[in-house]
């Protein structure tokens, strides 16, 4: 009472004046904010949301369950049955990986935005003075950590298994497969925040979502193979028989096979030209994700410029086209 009596007591031009100058130093610390903190704490928020949710916890088991047994009977093929070295132990979760992840990249990020528009939570969110560049880095920022956390996880247990059962140092490819398992994953949770953002309900987003993850595993391959067959020749072909793969059983048998006739401490690999067709493979990330993986049994070595810049232009042409769809939605 007696701030307040000393507050009123003053002259009402001197209160004013107080209240003007006030202004300024609100927007800044609002402004700072925005720019330091808002991004964090809707990541932060994202993350929560999808661990309370149960999706955390079912992705891992998932991710753990599928992993495991992958490992275990990736070599059935060839009549074997049990955990191998780490190389043969890539070839087999290598169809996982490039199925699987995708996937789960895609039906994270395909209700980033659009669940929020529908709810009406997105237009409170902009209103509270959060910037929508904030609003879409920090639910990026959620899906990537919501992602990373079961395949970082299925990976790290998978990995020591292989290495302590099969008492295997060469750990190199594995933690290729890892990597760039999670850097495919986070560029489909982009390419799902882009749709997320164009689609006005869920359940458009979802079959969008779906739709893509047929054309980016199965449909380009078809048409790729068609268009290398018809243009060039059977030997420029042959240079993508093994990424195009639609099955990817024989080729999978093929490499496994491969083992057992060579000598020990040698690396098998499967012939195929090095021309120049393989680089415009790059337009899709999961053909790009084949050659990384399999680039000593293709004996074919792709640039690490050609995956950065592949990465970048993916990563930073979805955001992009996000954030300009969001900055012109009215809601």
């Amino acid at each position: 009472m007696k701030a307040d009596s000393t507050i009123s007591g003053l002259p009402r031009s001197r209160r004013r004046e107080e209240a003007l100058s006030s202004v300024p130093q609100k927007k800044s610390e609002s402004c700072y904010l925005g720019c330091h903190q808002q991004a964090g704490l809707i990541a932060i928020k994202e993350f929560g949301d999808r661990f309370r949710s149960g999706w955390v916890i079912a992705c891992v088991l998932v991710w753990l369950g599928a992993i495991g047994l992958t490992s275990f009977l990736g070599l059935v093929q060839i009549g074997q049955i049990g955990v191998q070295g780490y190389e043969r132990t890539v070839i087999s979760l290598l169809n996982l990986v490039q199925y699987l992840v995708p996937l789960l990249g895609l039906l994270l990020g395909h209700d980033l935005i659009v669940n929020e528009r529908e709810e009406g939570t997105l237009r409170l969110l902009l209103a509270g003075g959060v910037s929508r560049w904030s609003c879409l880095l920090g639910k990026f920022l959620g899906g990537c950590f919501t992602l990373a956390v079961p395949l970082i996880l299925g990976f790290a247990i998978a990995g020591t298994v292989v290495g302590l059962s099969a008492k295997d140092n060469g750990i190199a490819p594995f933690l290729r497969l890892a990597v760039s398992g999670l850097v495919l994953g986070i560029l489909f949770l982009g390419l799902g925040l882009a749709v997320s953002t164009f689609c006005r309900t869920r359940v458009q987003s979802l079959v969008a979502g779906l739709l893509l993850w047929c054309v980016a595993v199965f449909v380009f391959d078809l048409v790729a193979l068609g268009m290398v067959v018809s243009t060039r020749s059977l030997a420029a072909a042959q240079e993508i028989e093994v990424l195009c793969d639609t099955t990817h059983v024989n080729a999978a048998a093929d490499l496994h096979s491969a083992f057992d006739n060579v000598p020990a401490g040698q690396t098998p690999a499967v012939p195929a030209s090095r021309g120049s067709t393989l680089g415009w493979l790059a337009i899709n990330p999961v053909d790009l994700f084949r050659a990384v993986n399999l680039s000593k049994q293709l004996e074919l070595q792709v640039p690490v410029l050609t995956m950065l810049l592949t990465a970048a232009l993916w990563l930073g042409g979805t955001l992009g086209l996000s954030l300009w769809k969001l900055r012109r939605t009215d809601l």
